[in-house]
């Protein structure tokens, strides 16, 4: 019997845009990465979406002006519609009630920072969520790892499958529409490039796809929305989703929020698909 999802792969094989060759400073020039097909990615196994682990938990921390709390806002519209799936948020932590051994001035900068490991252990692995597809914090404050950097975008652990991101330095959403629609895709990208390994997925190193790899600010902004075909057919399988109904949620959010470039790509891939 074909696999029943092998169709969006190859339906969408003309609009696979491979990456050009990369520049000196690129994710694939200084990692070697060997990619993934749908048929090692079946093969791993990955974890994937049931009825058993059915609900993307959040922790919402820290503090945001009223621009911060709409991107948030928007974040927590789009991942149940992403990976097809229930979101609960389970917590929100005021900055104030966070233990000041968690917290501390950016070296650099002066911005207020909280330590990605307390979120961690303390807060997100603590607690037992039989049901979890994930267990994620999300914020708009500044955070950093005891590892070392003055501050990091995030951190997780994609066995656990608990991870902790932040949109403090994906642009100022308060700078006007295209300030405010920069940080959006941003954030949304980081987040579902982000949860996406914790579904077993690897980079994708052949086309232009959410699942490249970055190394620096212009290469992330580069990276689309969606998916490549390849990789668009693994999620596809693993949430077990009628792949036109779920693309047309996704462009429907796309261009309500005047992301144009992606809702042109999800015309051209609902018009090939149906």
């Amino acid at each position: 019997m074909a696999e029943p999802y092998q169709e969006v792969e190859d339906k969408l094989r003309p609009l696979l845009r491979p990456l050009p060759p990369p520049g000196p400073y690129d994710w694939l020039a200084v990692r070697i990465e060997p990619g993934q097909t749908f048929a090692e990615y079946q093969a791993a196994p990955p974890f994937r979406k049931s009825e058993k682990h059915s609900t993307l938990y959040l922790c919402l921390f820290g503090d945001q002006s009223e621009a911060q709390r709409r991107i948030l806002d928007l974040v927590r519209e789009y991942l149940p519609l992403f990976f097809a799936c229930q979101v609960s948020v389970r917590q929100q932590i005021p900055l104030a009630s966070i233990p000041v051994k968690a917290r501390r001035l950016n070296p650099a900068s002066g911005s207020q920072q909280v330590q990605t490991g307390y979120i961690l252990r303390e807060i997100l692995q603590a607690e037992q969520l039989p049901d979890a597809l994930g267990y994620v914090g999300l914020t708009a404050s500044d955070i950093w790892s005891e590892r070392g950097p003055q501050f990091v975008f995030g951190e997780g652990n994609a066995r656990q499958r608990i991870g902790v991101w932040s949109i403090f330095r994906n642009g100022d959403p308060a700078e006007g529409d295209a300030g405010f629609r920069m940080c959006l895709a941003r954030s949304l990208g980081m987040f579902t490039h982000e949860f996406s390994h914790f579904l077993t997925f690897r980079h994708c190193t052949a086309s232009r796809c959410l699942m490249n790899g970055s190394n620096h600010p212009q290469e992330r902004d580069a990276r689309p929305l969606h998916l490549c075909p390849v990789c668009l057919h693994k999620l596809c399988w693993n949430l077990q989703v009628e792949p036109v109904p779920y693309l047309t949620k996704l462009k429907a959010f796309c261009r309500q929020n005047h992301l144009d470039a992606e809702t042109a790509w999800y015309e051209q891939v609902i018009g090939l698909l149906s």
